[in-house]
């Protein structure tokens, strides 16, 4: 009976987690990234927080050069900034930069479920459909593993895009995200329109693919109109952001040459 639960565990976990990774050798730079990282993500470490060296250090009963190395890491991520005379503190978060954001995740979401689409599959959209319920059970008990689920859930659609730079492009738009789905969290009960992919699932499952575009882009526009009432309004300079995202997405083709009239 006991290796029968622990593999249920091992069962459970896989199916959050993902697969089981190799173990790999962890760095002092590692422990500093991941852990500061961790903390931006989460919200334990605020937007605006000053991020001291020596209390970065001592956290992590590291020295005080890994710990510089990983606030350069995280600055190259956008998550954190420095400021002349003051040093590092967590990138503060704005609707401005929210916007920005969510602009490059419609283009790139987008491209990425079509390259997928031809390779969806039955076996994928019950594993879709997992996840949905998985979800809603996690929604009250753990919102880090609801994100997580959440997050599986796309990337399952988009993993099978075969792009290697739009996975890594989306990984990094996500994790700023995160930051902003966590305070809208709050806001939001279960049942809310942001939490719902099941249109996206059934145009899948339907193999029809303008219909999942259409549902996809509507998912992405009222995650925006979810986080406009949550997060700051203007620019650090204090000018008013654009509301809301265009239409349809930007494309990225040539526009086409116009004979010119002699």
């Amino acid at each position: 009976m006991g290796e029968i639960r622990s593999a249920r565990r091992q069962e459970l976990n896989e199916f959050v987690l993902g697969e089981a990774e190799p173990l790999e050798l962890i760095t002092a730079v590692d422990v500093a990234y991941k852990g500061i990282r961790s903390s931006i993500l989460s919200g334990d470490f605020e937007p605006g927080m000053q991020l001291k060296l020596q209390n970065l250090g001592n956290r992590y009963s590291i020295s005080l050069i890994p710990v510089r190395e990983a606030l350069r890491l995280l600055e190259a991520e956008g998550l954190v900034e420095s400021v002349r005379n003051k040093g590092a503190r967590v990138a503060p978060i704005s609707m401005a930069d929210a916007l920005d954001v969510y602009r490059l995740r419609l283009i790139l979401e987008t491209a990425a479920l079509k390259m997928a689409f031809e390779h969806v599959d039955d076996e994928l959209i019950k594993t879709l459909q997992q996840y949905q319920r998985a979800m809603r059970e996690a929604f009250s008990v753990n919102r880090d593993t609801y994100l997580s689920i959440h997050q599986k859930l796309h990337f399952g659609i988009y993993n099978r895009s075969g792009s290697k730079w739009t996975l890594k492009m989306l990984a990094l738009l996500w994790s700023h995200s995160e930051r902003w789905r966590r305070l809208s969290l709050a806001k939001l009960d279960l049942n809310a329109p942001t939490e719902d992919h099941s249109d996206i699932i059934a145009a899948l499952g339907a193999r029809n693919l303008r219909a999942a575009c259409a549902a996809l882009e509507h998912h992405i526009q009222v995650s925006v109109k979810s986080l406009e009432s949550t997060l700051p309004t203007t620019n650090e300079d204090g000018a008013a952001p654009s509301k809301g995202l265009p239409s349809k997405p930007a494309t990225l083709t040539r526009r086409p040459r116009t004979k010119s009239r002699r």
